[in-house]
């Protein structure tokens, strides 16, 4: 086996859309056999196809390669976590590494092209699979997130459609692909409530919000936005006119609503300090 550097991912940040979709299919395969698979499996087939993505070809008569796949395997318990018997697949990025599914077109990196309404639609479908593990929500949340062009590279309008057709638009995804979309909007929902996002150059961190539970934006459990109180949000920036009308809030971009609300609390927390 010739010698060269290679370099294997061992960070999301080194992970790339064609790596993430050979993962997704391995994850089906899995879900599919069901407990066929063990961990070492699974981190060996793993291995293998992050190294075929960087040009090293399967050589399974090559002590050489076989010990190569040995070694990426043994690194890779950042994508693949084990409890027990039940080896899950991790997704850790803001990225969206499934731009496109079909002729459908899917969030931008980082969630900046995310309205408020459709966040709030997505996580409605969100909650609902995580409550009821049943598919039709997964299928609403892959239909909502991806949608057809409008000739400029961009989505249409996440309203344009019913739920109907949202559902049936993610039935015609792959199972795979349905599960990767879900796993980008979990994440994101979750970076939301504690990371750091980049606005106009200035590092913005949303946390201060659902820690302290301001706004009635947050749950109990989680510490991640609930639906009623994104509905809530929604209708006092409408009484405020801040954005114009319920309707005008919800097409609003999501993080520029949370820009707003960060700024209310921080006014608000330096109100208090003063009348202390």
């Amino acid at each position: 086996m010739k010698q060269r550097y290679i370099e294997i991912p061992d960070t999301w940040q080194d992970l790339t859309p064609d790596d993430w979709r050979e993962v997704l299919k391995i994850r089906q395969k899995v879900v599919d056999n069901g407990g066929r698979y063990s961990e070492l499996d699974i981190k060996t087939e793993t291995a293998r196809v992050l190294l075929k993505n960087r040009g090293v070809k399967l050589q399974l008569n090559n002590p050489n390669y076989v010990q190569l796949v040995g070694q990426v395997a043994a690194l890779l318990g950042w994508l693949w976590q084990a409890e027990g018997t039940v080896v899950s697949l991790v997704y850790k990025d803001t990225r969206n590494l499934l731009p496109k599914v079909r002729q459908w077109i899917g969030p931008a990196d980082h969630g900046q092209d995310l309205t408020f309404g459709e966040f709030r639609q997505a996580f409605v479908h969100l909650k609902a699979y995580e409550q009821t593990q049943t598919v039709t929500p997964l299928h609403a949340l892959a239909g909502l997130l991806y949608r057809p062009c409008d000739g400029r590279s961009r989505r249409l309008p996440y309203d344009d459609d019913s739920i109907d057709e949202k559902i049936a638009r993610g039935q015609q995804m792959q199972p795979w692909q349905v599960w990767g979309i879900y796993a980008w909007f979990a994440y994101f929902c979750e970076y939301l409530t504690t990371g750091t996002f980049i606005i106009d150059g200035c590092e913005v961190c949303f946390a201060p919000l659902f820690a302290h539970g301001s706004h009635g934006s947050t749950s109990a459990s989680g510490g991640s936005p609930a639906g009623n109180s994104l509905q809530q949000i929604c209708l006092t920036l409408a009484e405020s006119h801040v954005f114009g009308t319920a309707r005008d809030v919800d097409n609003t971009p999501l993080l520029t609503v949370m820009q707003k609300l960060l700024m209310d609390y921080e006014t608000l927390q330096k109100i208090k300090r003063t009348k202390k």
